[in-house]
């Protein structure tokens, strides 16, 4: 499909200057970064934001969602308004964190009950429930649309998008395409000027759970069919990620049972769960240290633009020795600080760590560092490796005492080795996202060496739960209601790889976690629509085989400089952008918010979009030279 090949804009049309696709937190970001550059015109910019979710909150934080689902960063840690650490050339401090908006609704109290409870007794270190983000977002949404006064109109329509096509331009102009027809669910179509999509995770196919046994597969958490699950009934739950810890909460907490000083009281209404992952185990507790920040010596800024700059990266080879050599840095400055007396000789551990990353380096650390001390990455990434266990107790009993270190050593104020490591995990995703979205990673490594290996490793040791969920899954491993299986022997669904013997025959399994991002899959969504429709192209990376085809990421394919939807040809649309979560390949850990005082690459993203936008709307004085075919009646308007 091209073009030329679509109708002109009719009466039946609402028409509008943009259409924002999603109102979670990148749709809301991009409102407020249109507001914050928008001059006046002579007439307000039209503007709709369209969401099948209430607006603002949108499907991760909408607020009919149960309060036992809690966000998976600090208070501390997410705003949706970029501060003075932003370097843009347009406003910032636009509007409050999430911090300054809890403590603001603090003393007043707030419609919303659980934002008002939860706004009364936390504090920045505290993990708030889903639905009061999506409180703050949707009062977020509020003051943008206050802010935007007579320079943009800004409407909501709940409803979803199913297809986005480019007018062609009216007969006798000059050829430029009028925008694009923005078909909704809802029978309604709006003919936009510009469009951002910033839809968020891809949906699965729907389909009904299969029976024999029940199986739930991989979705948001409040799209499981929990309630086919009985009690006592036998649940095999695959996934150690976040969403397996929402999954537990709902089939625990949300049933009934109580967590109190003395462990797990159940309701009596909990199936039996056994938990199972590729690694065997559930994701590291989360450790927030405010402050606290890992030495870097290899992955300096330096190096990185170095690399970024290369024609052609292979990530395993000139990437990962040197983040492992800074992951043993972090690890062996805290063993100096914490442990010197259990050293031979600590000058030699600082000598070893001084050489750059290869054998003589490895020979060194090894020397210089007693075994109940060195950094075995191996052991970390995969905890039961070589291990095995006579029967399901002895498992179950290495399983309490795993769960009790990682607690210890997540919460203690002098930030362990173990501890060190998750920082300088998570503080090299800076440098690592600038070498991932330079684009000369070849296919071939960003299949093995990114999604086959970083994001699982970096997920499993800093991304994880809060340390009160691990706590809760201890609780709730006394009380019976959880048991380890460890990984599955292969072509098994449920016979344990490390206890002969140990095999359950559920009654229901349920897939923990979203699908991951390839816009080539089948599936529903706008996105995918695109693709069919052929207005876009996934993104594809070069292969290291001579005159190979490109691989693809899993990605949409836009223009890095500026979120441009690239057609198939490689051409960019002039006015259809996207951001976030469908641009993972050409960016990375797009699911990740803004982080105040960080100079956030989320704000840089949406800025660009926002910037570009305008641009491609022409001057106030260009931007309405046709008037509406016929008025707005959107649910909700300014």
């Amino acid at each position: 499909m091209n073009d030329s090949a679509v109708p002109t804009p009719g009466p039946d049309r609402h028409l509008v200057d943009a259409v924002v696709v999603g109102a979670g937190p990148r749709g809301v970001s991009v409102l407020e970064r249109l507001v914050a550059r928008v001059v006046p015109g002579d007439r307000p910019l039209r503007t709709v934001l369209v969401d099948p979710y209430p607006p603002g909150a949108g499907r991760v934080w909408r607020r009919d969602q149960p309060p036992q689902l809690l966000m998976n960063t600090m208070v501390a840690d997410n705003t949706v308004f970029p501060d003075g650490s932003v370097r843009l050339d347009a406003p910032v401090d636009t509007g409050p964190t999430f911090s300054e908006w809890l403590r603001g609704i603090a003393g007043k109290g707030h419609p919303e009950p659980t934002a008002a409870e939860f706004a009364a007794r936390a504090d920045d270190r505290h993990y708030a429930p889903r639905r009061v983000y999506g409180a703050y977002l949707a009062d977020a949404l509020d003051r943008i649309r206050a802010a935007a006064g007579d320079r943009i109109r800004i409407a909501v329509r709940t409803a979803a998008v199913v297809r986005v096509t480019p007018l062609a331009a009216p007969a006798g102009s000059s050829g430029t395409p009028a925008g694009y027809e923005v078909v909704l669910d809802d029978g309604d179509r709006l003919a936009a000027r510009a469009v951002v999509l910033a839809t968020g995770h891809l949906d699965a196919p729907a389909a009904p759970p299969r029976r024999e046994p029940l199986h739930l597969p991989g979705g948001h958490p409040t799209d499981y069919a929990l309630d086919d699950i009985a009690p006592r009934d036998r649940v095999l739950l695959r996934g150690g990620g976040l969403n397996a810890f929402d999954v537990l909460a709902l089939l625990t907490l949300g049933r009934g049972g109580r967590f109190g000083e003395h462990g797990y009281t159940p309701s009596g209404r909990e199936p039996r769960i056994w938990i199972t992952s590729r690694r065997g185990v559930p994701f590291h507790a989360r450790v927030d240290a405010p402050g606290v920040t890992a030495p870097v010596a290899f992955l300096t800024p330096e190096r990185v633009s170095a690399l970024a700059a290369r024609d052609r990266l292979d990530f395993r080879a000139e990437v990962l020795p040197l983040l492992l050599a800074d992951l043993e840095l972090a690890w062996y400055d805290r063993v100096l600080k914490l442990h010197p007396d259990h050293l031979p000789d600590p000058g030699a551990l600082r000598r070893a760590l001084a050489e750059p990353p290869g054998p003589d380096r490895d020979t060194a650390l090894r020397a210089a560092a007693p075994a109940a001390l060195r950094l075995d990455l191996d052991a970390v990434a995969e905890p039961l490796r070589g291990r095995s266990f006579a029967h399901s107790a002895e498992l179950q009993a290495w399983w309490a005492g795993y769960l009790d270190a990682d607690v210890a050593a997540a919460t203690d104020p002098r930030v362990p080795p173990p501890a060190a490591l998750a920082v300088a995990v998570r503080q090299a995703r800076p440098a690592l996202r600038t070498l991932i979205t330079a684009g000369n990673l070849s296919g071939e490594s960003y299949r093995r060496d990114v999604l086959g290996w970083l994001n699982g490793f970096a997920n499993f040791v800093s991304g994880g739960p809060p340390a009160l969920r691990i706590r809760q899954l201890r609780a709730l491993l006394d009380a019976g209601v959880v048991r380890l299986l460890g990984p599955v022997r292969p072509g098994t669904r449920g016979e344990s790889a490390v206890v002969a013997g140990l095999s359950v025959r559920p009654d229901a399994v349920i897939d923990a976690w979203l699908p991951g991002t390839d816009v080539t899959t089948e599936g529903p969504g706008v996105i995918r629509r695109l693709l069919a429709d052929g207005l876009a192209r996934p993104h594809r990376l070069a292969s290291d085989a001579t005159d190979a085809r490109p691989l693809p990421t899993g990605a949409l394919d836009v223009r890095p400089a500026d979120g441009r939807v690239r057609r198939p040809d490689g051409t960019a649309h002039q006015a259809l952008f996207a951001v976030g979560v469908p641009l993972e390949g050409v960016r990375w850990t797009t699911a990740i918010g803004a982080r105040p005082g960080t100079n956030a690459d989320f704000f840089h993203e949406t800025d660009r979009v926002a910037t570009e936008l305008l641009r491609a709307l022409g001057p106030p004085e260009r931007r309405h030279a046709a008037a509406p075919r016929r008025p707005l009646t959107e649910e909700s308007q300014p």
